[in-house]
């Protein structure tokens, strides 16, 4: 039997009927699909006003094209060419000499200027994106660990209380709810640690850019993702200002919430107590829409790979340069100090030639940024 291929339409179009059954929110059925909510409402109405037909492809042409007349052209031409203006005075300078004239748009001069190689291009140094930006699509349980702090509240004997979350981003298994009295990574690690040692080490963990868990700089180093990466776990950030990248974590939040709100403690003692009732209803008394209403505990398994008595040592090929991290964050090469990272003090780092004087530096097995000896920056 042939494999029947799904296309976008048919995707545009469950989206629709998912919509339109009112068995999911619009935001639950955007994470799902990836889309953002706008987009969903966009396919119902299309879906409403003409069924299927109406989900294919648009035409990003314009309605009703038109051509410059060639006397504009010419006369751009040669304000470009006399004095060498840009679009914008070029506009300016048309404007003036005859005001009631619909004169080309900016972009529309920008684009005959570069029809007629009036442009010159401009070369823009390509951004480095942190190998820790990127999107890790976990698809099985275990996989990947999500980890966030929820907004912190204040107990009924007045100090302040930071719930620290985490979960597994498969199976939406809580696997912690910690009441903490503040967000420093010596409270938190202990927590991160007896998770990955009653379930096993994720490939991943997933959180936003905040302390702990994410550093300054380009590559958001910290002490976190350092001892992450110790432990053969890829760092994975999302988007700064972009939570609904992390949107099954958030979702169960909002749940969190919901209770916080009417039970809040007098205590730690007494809010972790409330904590583990929040942990035990949504792991195994709550149906989740986004598993076909299973409980999360019905889904949820261990990692394969157990936390190791010993973090394993951390080795280089031969091919890279290892150079240590001093105690103000730099290293040496060829006699040149280069800032590194405080987040690497004591550690070493194994430097790999990619051009003249740049390279790839790795922490491990993991790429954690580049360095270019000449400009004597990490980025």
């Amino acid at each position: 039997m042939p494999i029947k291929t799904t296309t976008i339409v048919d995707q545009r179009e469950r989206i629709a009927l998912m919509a339109l059954s009112e068995r999911y929110t619009i935001r639950e059925i955007a994470e799902l699909f990836g889309v953002s909510r706008p987009t969903v409402y966009d396919y119902v109405r299309r879906y409403k006003h003409g069924g299927r037909q109406e989900l294919d492809d648009r035409s990003r042409a314009p309605h009703h094209p038109q051509r410059t007349p060639e006397a504009v052209i010419s006369r751009i031409i040669e304000d470009r060419k006399r004095f060498g203006f840009g679009s914008k005075k070029i506009r300016r300078r048309m404007f003036d000499a005859d005001p009631d004239t619909p004169w080309p748009a900016r972009s529309t001069i920008d684009a005959i200027l570069d029809r007629h190689d009036l442009v010159k291009p401009r070369h823009r140094r390509k951004r480095f994106q942190s190998p820790f930006a990127r999107r890790y699509d976990a698809r099985l349980p275990g996989e990947l660990t999500t980890i966030d702090f929820k907004g912190a509240f204040r107990l009924r004997n007045s100090r302040w209380c930071y719930p620290l979350t985490m979960a597994d981003a498969v199976s939406r298994y809580v696997l912690a709810c910690e009441a903490l009295p503040s967000i420093g990574i010596h409270g938190v690690w202990p927590i991160v640690e007896r998770v990955f040692r009653e379930n096993g080490l994720p490939n991943a963990v997933l959180s936003d850019n905040g302390p702990p868990f994410g550093g300054h700089g380009v590559s958001r180093l910290s002490a976190f993702s350092v001892r992450l990466m110790e432990l053969g776990i890829q760092p994975v950030f999302i988007t700064p200002g972009h939570p609904e990248q992390n949107g099954s974590h958030e979702r169960m939040h909002r749940t969190l919430k919901e209770r916080i709100a009417t039970h809040r403690a007098a205590s730690f003692a007494e809010q972790q107590r409330l904590f583990n009732h929040f942990r035990t209803m949504y792991n195994f008394e709550r149906p989740h829409e986004a598993l076909d209403m299973d409980r999360p505990s019905q889904r949820h398994r261990s990692s394969p790979r157990p936390f190791p008595p010993v973090p394993p040592p951390i080795e280089y090929d031969s091919s890279l340069e290892v150079r240590s991290v001093f105690g103000t964050g730099h290293i040496r090469l060829h006699n040149i100090a280069i800032f590194v990272s405080h987040a690497l003090v004591g550690r070493r780092v194994g430097l790999e030639p990619i051009d003249d004087h740049l390279y790839n530096v790795h922490f491990g097995s993991f790429l954690i940024g580049k360095l270019d000896e000449k400009e004597r920056r990490f980025v």
